[in-house]
C-alpha cells in the first residue's frame, strides 16, 4: 500500500515549533550564538553571562574597561547581529 499524502519535514517544523511554544527560546539562542560569533576574542573572555529577553541582550562582564570599549561598538554590533539573523530581533544590548 503506497501512501499518497506526504508532507515534507521542512513544512512540519514551523508548525511544531509554534505548537510547542519554543520559538522564543530558539530566537534567544540564535541571538546569543550570533553575538558570540561576531564578538572579538578580546571581549569574549570577559563575558560572564548573557540573556536575551524582550528584544534586549543582557551581558554581564567582569572588566569595566572592556565593557566601556564594547559599549562604543553596540550600534554596529546590533546591526550585524540582525543582519546575520535576517530580521530585526535585537533592539538593544545592555552591558552590566
Amino acid at each position: 500500500m503506497k501512501r499518497k499524502d506526504f508532507v515534507k519535514i521542512g513544512d512540519l517544523l514551523p508548525d511544531y515549533i509554534r505548537s510547542m511554544g519554543i520559538a522564543k527560546g530558539l530566537v534567544g539562542n540564535t541571538v546569543c550564538t550570533a553575538f558570540d560569533e561576531l564578538l572579538d576574542t578580546r571581549y569574549s573572555k570577559y563575558i560572564l553571562s548573557r540573556e536575551f529577553n524582550n528584544g534586549k541582550l543582557f551581558c554581564s562582564m567582569t572588566s569595566s574597561v572592556a565593557r566601556d570599549s564594547l559599549s562604543l561598538l553596540k550600534g554596529s554590533l546590533i546591526d550585524k547581529i540582525n543582519d546575520k539573523i535576517g530580521e530585526v530581533v535585537l533592539k538593544d544590548i545592555v552591558l552590566k
